[in-house]
């Protein structure tokens, strides 16, 4: 009989569900508003041709626009994450192909719109510096223009706006693939109990202090993916091709560039992080074998990265993770901690239980002017706490962005993933710091601390740049019209591997090299390279706050009230943070180096 094969769905307490039941109470309502919507596009025809005709009616196309893409945004944003939280949720799944199919259809309706503005960019910028009511879009206006060489025409951009759906369904498949069809043996411990292995789950046994346990689990879940590896490979290959198609139409040389391009982020932030971090291997290779000693390993192996040093971690109910988290935040003030405190408690932004259906990892979830929406599996260990602490960072830099700027300064599309990542690990290095203070006397405490610390620049600063030398390696081939298939992918991820873990690491090539395969960052390109620039800036500007530098607090909370108001480097600019060349990202990685000394010490202790 399988143990601990996790909680149901319908048995979680609705304390720890999300309060979805706000905005659609059932999925009628939600269906009468797609109706509503759905309804209303055609009415947008009638700005065709007239946006410039005077400054009123193009005020109007911004506010009618700016609430038509909030509504459609929500509908969308609804479906998936109720779709997240629970992988049976057919009405969901159904909703999401609908939203699609409206999100694309609300692009096709509104495609005219830059084109005819920038037909005129003179007149554009100059009512934006003259009439009020525009000058909140002047900024947007200043950056279409900036990009016009990339947009095409009217009939063009209406074309690529009805691609949506089909591109969409990559990544749908690719969801569908891995949270709903996938099926993991069992993990067995050392003493023949076995453990249900779900993506919801799996954290569970690879935290455990049981080898056999964690490498059954580590084993068991790859060779999952193993079994669908050729589906998995030419789903991502359709994904990677699109992308190349999409770069190409609208100009960019690259698809690094057409990411980075919309926010105005030099090319040389990426290559600076990938440089950076190749110099810094054998920092790593230092670590693996820190934590080999401290395991008391004769050898380690890639199971052995989650396994808890400390004899005693510290079991923390989601109550107390709140409470500490918020305490650790005490620093940022009012306009901050109580927003954070009652949004993961009265307000049910976090969707933290543990039921099986649900999907993999953990991610905030905002539109414009609603509550944020969190999903994760919390498991009352140090490391849950800290993800929660990320994940509500993220939602309080969308809720404070949201409360001072307009729509189209929100949202995926207009914030960088680099100032989002900043955010979100801000929160990390507050409750690290703060903890470290409070429980300075408790040594299995301290140790959990540390081996969570080093766990998340082990995602952030080894794993996701990884990933980011992996998708520069594929793009650039499907871009040069080399060929890619699973082979190519798996040798790819192989050999990153092998320079990453060194002599130090016993690797499993074959199951290490599918871990391409394992990620739904990879369907949001060069997103994974963004976390280690966050990390890099967040500890830059923690450290000021934590210092007691009023000003430092200050030009941060403006730095999160921006939202995409401006650009990336401005914005990093804003929050003192200099990320134009190495520096910061070198300094993360002297942070990362003391706490691998302080995991010496106190393992050796």
């Amino acid at each position: 009989m399988t143990e601990n094969s996790g909680l149901l769905r319908k048995d979680a307490p609705p304390e720890s569900v999300w309060a979805g039941k706000e905005v659609f109470p059932t999925w009628g309502d939600w269906e009468a508003e797609f109706e509503a919507v759905q309804a209303s596009l055609p009415n947008l025809a009638r700005f065709a041709g007239n946006l410039l005709d005077d400054p009123a009616t193009l005020v109007e196309w911004m506010e009618v626009t700016n609430d038509l893409s909030l509504r459609v945004g929500r509908l969308g944003m609804f479906a998936r994450f109720a779709a997240t939280v629970d992988g049976t949720d057919i009405e969901a799944k159904t909703a999401i192909g609908q939203a699609s199919g409206l999100a694309a259809a609300y692009k096709g309706a509104t495609s005219f719109a830059l084109p005819e503005m920038l037909s005129d960019a003179e007149k554009l910028l100059k009512w934006s510096e003259e009439v009020p009511d525009l000058g909140l879009y002047a900024h947007y206006f200043r950056n279409q223009v900036r990009q016009q060489e990339n947009l095409r025409s009217a009939e063009v951009e209406e074309v690529l706006s009805g691609l949506g759906p089909s591109f969409d369904a990559v990544y749908q498949t690719f969801t569908e693939l891995v949270n709903s069809d996938l099926v993991f043996e069992d993990a067995r411990d050392s003493e023949g109990n076995r453990y249900a292995i779900k993506q919801s789950t799996l954290s569970s046994s690879l935290q455990s202090p049981d080898r056999e346990r964690r490498r059954t689990a580590w084993e068991n879940y790859l060779d999952g993916y193993k079994a669908m590896e050729n589906t998995l490979a030419a789903n991502y290959i359709a994904w990677i091709r699109q992308q190349v198609f999409l770069a190409r139409v609208r100009g960019y040389s690259s698809v690094l560039e057409m990411r980075l391009a919309p926010f105005n982020v030099p090319l040389e932030m990426f290559h600076n992080l990938i440089d950076t971090f190749k110099d810094n291997l054998p920092l790593w290779h230092r670590y693996w074998d820190v934590r080999r000693r401290a395991l008391g390993l004769d050898e380690i192996r890639p199971y052995d990265l989650w396994a808890p040093i400390g004899k005693h971690p510290p079991q923390i109910a989601y109550q107390q993770a709140v409470e500490w988290i918020c305490g650790a935040l005490e620093p940022m003030g009012e306009e901050y901690v109580p927003v954070t405190r009652k949004g993961a408690l009265e307000d049910r932004w976090v969707d933290w239980a543990p039921n099986i259906e649900k999907r993999q990892g953990a991610a905030s979830w905002r539109r414009f002017l609603m509550k944020p929406w969190i999903f994760m599996s919390y498991n009352d260990s140090v490391f849950s706490m800290s993800t929660l602490a990320h994940e509500l960072g993220h939602s309080i830099h969308t809720y404070l962005a949201s409360e001072n700027q307009p729509e189209v300064y929100f949202g995926f599309g207009a914030l960088s993933s680099t100032v989002a990542e900043t955010a979100s690990n801000f929160n990390q290095v507050l409750t690290r710091a703060y903890l470290r203070d409070v429980k300075k006397e408790d040594p299995d405490f301290m140790i959990s601390m540390v081996e969570e610390a080093m766990s998340n620049f082990h995602r952030y600063f080894f794993i996701m740049p990884t990933l980011a030398r992996f998708e520069l390696e594929v793009f650039s081939r499907a871009e040069e019209g080399k060929p890619l298939s699973v082979k190519v992918f798996n040798q790819i991820m192989q050999e990153m591997f092998a320079e990453g873990y060194g002599e130090t690491l016993k690797d499993d090539p074959a199951r290490t090299g599918l871990t391409w395969a394992t990620f739904l960052h990879l369907y949001m390109p060069f997103y994974t390279f963004q976390y280690a620039i966050g990390i890099s800036a967040a500890h830059a500007v923690g450290e000021k706050v934590l210092a007691g530098d009023v000003a430092a607090r200050e030009n941060y909370l403006q730095f999160l009230k921006a939202g995409g108001s401006r650009y990336t480097m401005d914005l990093f600019d804003l929050a003192g943070v200099d990320m134009t060349s190495p520096e910061v990202v070198c300094s993360a990685f002297k942070v990362m180096e003391e706490n691998i000394d302080l995991m010496e010490k106190l393992a050796g202790a």
